[in-house]
């Protein structure tokens, strides 16, 4: 990448920034799956949609709109909920609206799971950022709001 001569510099410096903050992502994804895997036995991603279904409202949610939500397929919600449904965590239901839909909510035992796992997950998260301070908090929120979201939207 250095010195190529079809990337300006300031092409090489995003790119740098890119993959720095690719890698900080994803070794903070991978801490929080380990941890979440290790303490609960609950992948990153069956944590997303059990807390997309907490705040959702009490009479669920329908898969589409989990779905978007969670900016994956309505394949891959089945997948990652159909454990989390025999394990009794979430009741999968037909949507009254429309009947080639289905809806999903938490069941008590869900909610309460959740809760436990919110709270270790966000003590986690706290460790993780610890050596930033409030300032560096906002800093930080306020150069990732500086990304043009329209230009990241396009697909």
């Amino acid at each position: 990448m250095a010195n190529h001569p079809s990337i300006s510099t300031v092409e090489q410096d995003a790119l740098r920034t890119w993959l720095k903050l690719l890698g900080t992502s994803n070794l903070i994804r991978k801490t929080l799956q380990s941890r979440l895997s290790a303490g609960y036995g609950v992948s990153l991603s069956r944590f997303d949609v059990l807390a997309n279904l907490y705040r959702a409202p009490e009479t669920g949610v329908r898969l589409s709109d989990l779905s978007k939500q969670l900016m994956v397929s309505n394949g891959n919600v089945t997948q990652v909920m159909t454990p989390l449904i025999k394990e009794g965590y979430v009741e999968r239901t037909p949507c009254a609206q429309d009947a080639r839909a289905a809806t999903a909510r938490l069941t008590k035992e869900g909610r309460t799971l959740f809760e436990k796992m919110a709270t270790d997950h966000a003590s986690w998260v706290g460790e993780i950022f610890a050596n930033l301070s409030p300032d560096d908090h906002k800093q930080v929120a306020n150069l990732l709001d500086k990304l043009d979201q329209t230009k990241l939207n396009q697909d």
